[in-house]
């Protein structure tokens, strides 16, 4: 019998250190105790800044030659314009950003509501629509939102968040010459109210459209060919010189091409002459006109208009057909100036 009671009581011993071992077990079960909660957006309150940076938002220099003209910034501050549009490298383009931020990094999971805004830019002229969008890259380099309108809600971003403000500029012609102006304004918010403020400024610099005037013609003279091919050459004084089997009349004095181009005083300019022309006689025949020379400065000069020539070397064809030859004839075809800021 006590044999018995031992038994029994070892049993119950067994049962105990049992139910001990498996109450370790469920303590001990995958997940462990809870982490720290992440902040809610009272806690986040007082941690937030936003700052704007270094650069405003501008388009640069640019001349609208017609019609009407959007410019366009890209998030990397890179501008297109249509052909309408001449740029100038001589203002720097670039984005308005601001960095969005917080002292406790967990902070970017309550939402976060960015707006921005920007009035017509205002100048000399009528003024300029401007189409603000923004582009939030985060601290990782994700790309939370590309080239969208304000306000945006970034739902979680890892901090800081940094904000590229760009978008289109509207221009339409004439558009009077001088400097624009307009206030951006960027303005966060959170879930319990916070808001901060920061401001940037939008410019754009409007150019005197370029123009080209043709003032006096270009005229080689009178010249002869012969049985051979040959060239009569003219340079941009007007004197004429000839090859091979060509020849300059001295009774028909030629004079070379003069053209007036009109823009903003001291910006420089690029010029293109191309060709060839292509001039033809009553009776068809053709002959072409190409190497073209000029001596334009490559600069508006103060007073706003540059007056420049244009030479040219004039192609003999063997048995050149005697006549009056002229772009303006039949199938004929002048040469093309461009002339566009640099």
């Amino acid at each position: 019998m006590l044999q018995n009671l031992f038994s029994l009581r070892r049993t119950a011993s067994l049962v105990i250190v049992l139910s001990s071992l498996l109450t370790t077990a469920v303590l001990a079960a995958p997940g462990g105790i809870p982490g720290k909660p992440p902040p809610n957006a009272n806690q986040c309150k007082n941690g937030w800044t936003l700052l704007a940076g270094a650069t405003d938002l501008t388009f640069g220099a640019f001349a609208l030659e017609s019609g009407t003209g959007i410019l366009s910034i890209s998030s990397a501050s890179q501008l297109t314009a249509p052909a309408n549009v001449s740029l100038s490298g001589a203002t720097p383009v670039s984005t308005f950003t601001a960095t969005l931020n917080n002292t406790n990094s967990a902070c970017g999971s309550s939402g976060l509501t960015i707006n921005a805004t920007a009035p017509d830019l205002n100048g000399p002229g009528s003024p300029m629509p401007l189409n603000l969008v923004m582009t939030a890259i985060d601290s990782l380099g994700t790309t939370l939102v590309t080239g969208a309108t304000p306000p945006q809600i970034l739902t979680t971003a890892n901090l800081p968040v940094s904000l590229i403000f760009h978008g289109d500029l509207t221009a339409t012609f004439p558009q009077g010459a001088g400097t624009y102006t307009a206030p951006v304004s960027v303005d966060f918010t959170d879930a319990v109210g916070t808001s901060l403020i920061a401001g940037g400024t939008a410019t754009a610099t409007s150019l005197t459209p370029i123009s080209l005037l043709e003032t006096v013609m270009m005229n080689f003279g009178t010249v002869a060919g012969g049985n051979l091919s040959g060239t009569v050459i003219m340079d941009t004084s007007g004197a004429r010189s000839s090859t091979g089997d060509a020849q300059v009349i001295s009774s028909g004095p030629g004079n070379a091409g003069s053209f007036q181009i009109t823009g903003e005083p001291a910006l420089s300019y690029s010029l293109l002459v191309s060709g060839p022309a292509v001039l033809e006689n009553s009776n068809g025949q053709q002959m072409t006109a190409s190497g073209f020379t000029n001596n334009s400065a490559g600069t508006v000069p103060a007073s706003g208009i540059e007056v420049f020539q244009i030479g040219a070397t004039l192609n003999l064809q063997p048995g050149q057909a005697a006549g009056d030859y002229s772009t303006a004839t039949g199938a004929g075809s002048a040469f093309t100036i461009t002339v566009n800021y640099n």
